[in-house]
């Protein structure tokens, strides 16, 4: 019995174990360096551990998913036994013969592990990282970062066999998390923002320079008999008269189907246009 409870016991010390490592990798991954950054920067101690684990990654995973083996396999080792061991007597004194008996334990203990394995081992810390990714990294992170210099030697060598694996198959292996977005990323940020109200952009200002920057020259090129302009000459008087027309603060000087320059509107307010600018 006295065995039987230490197995209990370990159980429940190898699920905050694989918990750990869990959450620790989600949070590695999840979390934002230009939230964690500025606490750097002020001096938060964690948080400048923490971006040593997001800057080591392809480390901090191969740490993360080794203790999640270890943790894992012992579960079955040590806390699956007791567990099955904890049910014969109950299932024995129902009068059960000693092979169904046997079974039926392992049956139940291997589903029970399992599922405490999945639900609060797996699924409850990767929910928590994935939900508040900047505080758990700055939790989980650090210590995760202190684990991988104890086994570095170890998980490097685990590592350099996966990274060559990953080379084999015409895969780059990435040592540092990516903080960089493509337009579509930034434009699909910028719209879920907008949706849930975290950004304001009613003048589609932000909105318009994603569409701006789909466009080639060609699609907003002029041809200089088509532009609006002003002769060489006009007087202050036509380009105000121009611009309360228009609505543009410049305008082209054209002479003989060649542009000369522009004019703008404070200009007006002391010469005419005899030379170009």
């Amino acid at each position: 019995m006295n065995e039987d409870l230490v197995g209990l016991i370990w159980l429940v010390v190898l699920l905050a174990s694989n918990a750990f490592f869990v959450g620790a990798e989600f949070a590695v991954i999840s979390a934002r360096r230009s939230q964690i950054e500025p606490k750097a920067d002020a001096g938060n101690g964690l948080a400048k551990i923490t971006l040593k684990a997001m800057e080591q990654v392809s480390l901090m995973l191969a740490t993360a998913q080794l203790g999640i083996t270890v943790s894992s396999l012992l579960i079955l080792v040590i806390a699956e036994p007791a567990i099955h061991h904890l049910l014969e007597i109950p299932l024995s004194a129902l009068g059960l013969g000693y092979a169904t008996t046997s079974v039926t334990a392992f049956v139940i203990a291997l589903l029970l592990v399992t599922y405490l394995h999945v639900v609060l081992g797996e699924m409850l810390p990767k929910n928590y990282a994935i939900s508040v990714p900047d505080r758990a990294a700055l939790v989980l992170g650090p210590a995760l970062y202190f684990l991988a210099q104890l086994v570095r030697p170890v998980v490097w060598t685990l590592n350099q066999v996966s990274n060559l694996i990953l080379r084999l198959f015409g895969f780059t292996p990435r040592d540092e998390a990516n903080t960089a977005y493509t337009l579509n990323e930034v434009e699909g940020i910028v719209e879920e923002s907008t949706k849930t109200g975290v950004l304001q952009d009613q003048g589609g200002t932000i909105t318009k320079a994603f569409e701006f920057t789909e466009k080639r020259v060609q699609d907003i090129t002029v041809a200089t008999a088509d532009l609006v302009s002003l002769p060489l000459g006009a007087t202050a008087k036509d380009l105000q008269e121009l611009v309360a027309d228009r609505g543009f603060s410049r305008f082209p000087v054209v002479q003989d189907g060649e542009l000369l320059g522009y004019w703008h509107l404070k200009d007006s307010l002391v010469s005419s246009v005899d030379h170009t600018s």
